[in-house]
């Protein structure tokens, strides 16, 4: 079997289970445990063994988001663990589709979330149908053939929809897109997906249970968990913890010894897990029924997890002898970086981190010596993420486009005109440029004159939105779309820049 994207045939190969039924509540719990992901990079995911010159888009830190990478399909524990064995972390199309990278790409990531074994786009319409816009529930899909998936979430406030899709950088919620970013696409139901609705339901990776007190005792019923995204703890790797299970927070004011135990029937084998983080490789005590562990201040995560197929009723007790001591050690700081207002990559500088929708920030604000994430907006009310607050102010060259800008940019006048700079140009996967319209998502001007340098008081934008696969012909080895050059203050005109 191929896959098809851009005109590009890629053999896959399609080696997974057939799929299953799947309640609607599942599909949004999984596609939302991958886009919030919590996982490391090292400066031993930047390379890859197997293909000399590859150079990951991510830089050594916390990482929110499991990794964009070109025909990738894989679990989160499958993930977690290749990224601790050094393998690169997410790859690009000009990459190809490699063995020694670790992620999910678009369709990839859509299989995983509607558990129906490795599918593309161009073959989703094996194990869906196709519905309406109007009709549109939590779990759908918006499908271009050959080309790209996202995965329908809601409808917002404003009638626009919010997805979560795995492109460019990582997989994340998009909530800036709108209609205009899958316009020409098909909507498509999954046939194997049961229900009509989908909530948040709690005891899952992105809305765990909150321990109250101590001592703390729960019953329930993992048959009746929507979840079943922790396949194991990294101290036992290969033990098989792929049932379903219901995921705990327990905040520790004091530090001394944490005990978590549980008690299941004869035909019910549920599992204990200790995580400082809801990662594979953050997991620090496991066992069958009681562990005790020392902890320190801070949120654990206790994960009450089916062995195999032995799913059914259980008690969970956790209780905590304090020590007496004063608060050290604890879980370790988690700080992803990538939120409105973040120092972020721009062309000729990508030692900083990319903006990521999942903190807020889907756009990099750029100058030759300032940058930082933002997000469109529409009034100033919209930027209250900026630290120090911020301002809505237009960046555009032909018409407005609204984006969130720092404190120091929000006096004067709203910047624009110009006779250089065309509309948002390019297409998917080409740069704008030059004149012409708003090239939206569906294609676009390609490159054009008014080509012009960023400074101090030019700042100059970069979006990460450019499809399934990276933007071609970008200095970077990244999927971005270079916007345009402007004096934030209206005292210069717009421009637009051509990647190259």
């Amino acid at each position: 079997m191929s896959r098809r994207i851009l005109g590009l045939a890629v053999a896959v190969v399609l080696a997974a289970p057939a799929a299953h039924a799947i309640t609607r509540e599942e599909v949004m719990v999984r596609a939302r445990s991958f886009a919030f992901h919590p996982w490391q990079s090292s400066t031993a995911n930047m390379t890859a063994s197997c293909k000399p010159g590859y150079q990951s888009l991510y830089i050594p830190g916390d990482q929110l988001g499991v990794a964009y990478d070109w025909g990738g399909y894989m679990t989160l524990k499958e993930f977690d663990l290749q990224i601790a064995a050094g393998l690169g972390a997410g790859s690009q199309e000009p990459d190809g589709v490699l063995a020694c990278t670790v992620g999910l790409d678009c369709s990839g990531f859509v299989s995983q979330a509607w558990m129906i074994g490795h599918h593309t786009t161009s073959n989703l319409d094996q194990v869906s149908t196709q519905v309406t816009v109007s009709s549109l529930l939590a779990g759908d899909v918006f499908n271009q053939a050959g080309y790209h998936v996202a995965l329908f979430d809601k409808l917002l406030a404003s009638g626009e929809p919010a997805m979560i899709e795995a492109l460019g950088y990582n997989v994340h919620q998009n909530v800036t897109g709108g209609f205009s970013h899958v316009n020409g696409y098909l909507p498509r139901r999954s046939t194997t997906v049961t229900g009509t609705t989908a909530g948040n339901p709690t005891g899952t990776a992105t809305n765990p249970i909150v321990v109250g007190a101590l001592p703390f005792t729960d019953q329930r019923d993992t048959r009746q968990s929507p979840s079943r995204m922790f396949d194991a703890c990294g101290l036992a790797p290969n033990s098989n913890e792929s049932g379903p299970e219901y995921v705990y927070a327990v905040t520790v004011a004091q530090p001394g010894q944490l005990t978590v135990s549980v008690s299941d029937d004869a035909t019910t084998d549920i599992d204990v897990e200790l995580f400082t983080q809801l990662n594979t490789n953050a997991c620090i005590a496991r066992h069958n029924s009681s562990f005790t562990q020392d902890v320190g201040c801070g949120t654990y995560y206790v994960v009450a997890d089916t062995f195999g197929t032995a799913s059914g009723p259980y008690t969970l007790n956790i209780t905590l002898a304090p020590s007496g001591q004063a608060c050290s050690g604890g879980p370790p700081a988690f700080s992803p970086k990538g939120a409105p207002g973040d120092a972020c990559a721009y062309p000729g500088n990508a030692a900083l981190p990319y903006c990521n929708p999942n903190l807020g920030g889907d756009t990099c604000i750029y100058s030759g010596t300032d940058s930082f994430c933002s997000k469109p907006c529409k009034v100033d009310a919209d930027c209250g993420e900026m630290p120090g607050g911020g301002c809505c102010k237009d960046v555009g060259g032909n018409g407005p486009e609204l984006y969130c800008m720092t404190k120091g940019y929000c006096s004067g006048g709203n910047g624009g005109g110009g006779d250089a700079g065309g509309g948002k140009g390019g297409g998917k996967d080409s740069g704008g440029g030059g004149g012409g319209g708003n090239g939206g998502w569906d294609g676009g001007s390609g490159p054009g004159e008014g080509e012009g340098q960023p400074n101090a008081s030019n700042p100059s934008t970069v979006t990460t939105s450019s499809g399934c696969t990276a933007a071609r012909g970008n200095e970077f080895a990244g999927p971005w779309i270079v916007l345009g050059i402007a004096a934030i203050t209206g005292r210069g005109r717009w421009r637009r820049t051509r990647p190259r």
